[in-house]
């Protein structure tokens, strides 16, 4: 009898308004449930009928996402030529496409080099604010106060010290080191 006087701790599931989400992260996390669902119910769509589907879908973050059977480039192929059935992909246009995940990488990989370039802007920039000018490597050294050199000292040495990092950052994504 005690069972039955126990509440829930928790909600359970819950239908929701479909409307747009307002907050970010609940569009990500949104996005990652449905998604998954849409996917399996795309594959059992294909197992129960023999059916021909292929999804893109791009998240909230603009990372792409795709599923297909029997390949979501065939389905995609076979919708653009207007083909009643699917032509076998050779062996040697199946290398020349793409899965979702190398674009995946790729994007993924030009983002960290996208990020890195933003803070390496961001260190030039504040560089150029210390001197009051863009071009503090062309300054007249002789012109400096001691407290002048010093700080183009720290400066030089900090740029050589980015420098450095940036040339082993570009030679790992290289596969150079």
């Amino acid at each position: 009898m005690e069972m039955l006087k126990q509440k829930k701790k928790t909600t359970g599931r819950k239908r929701i308004e479909i409307k747009k989400l307002e907050k970010e992260a609940n569009k990500q996390v949104t996005f990652s449930k449905r998604r998954v669902g849409m996917f399996k119910k795309a594959s059992e769509l294909c197992i129960l009928c023999n059916a021909h589907v292929a999804i893109i879908v791009f998240s909230p973050a603009d990372k792409l996402f795709c599923f297909g059977e029997p390949s979501t480039e065939a389905v995609v192929e076979r919708y653009l030529k207007g083909a009643p059935d699917f032509e076998p992909i050779k062996s040697s246009e199946r290398k020349k496409l793409m899965s979702c995940e190398e674009h995946n990488r790729k994007y993924e990989e030009a983002m960290k080099a996208l990020e890195l370039e933003k803070k390496n802007k961001a260190d030039v920039e504040g560089f150029a604010k210390v001197w009051g000018r863009g071009e503090w490597w062309n300054e007249e050294i002789h012109e400096m106060s001691v407290e002048q050199l010093e700080q183009f000292l720290v400066a030089i040495y900090e740029l050589r010290s980015r420098l450095l990092q940036r040339a082993a950052e570009i030679m790992m994504m290289h596969g150079m080191l």
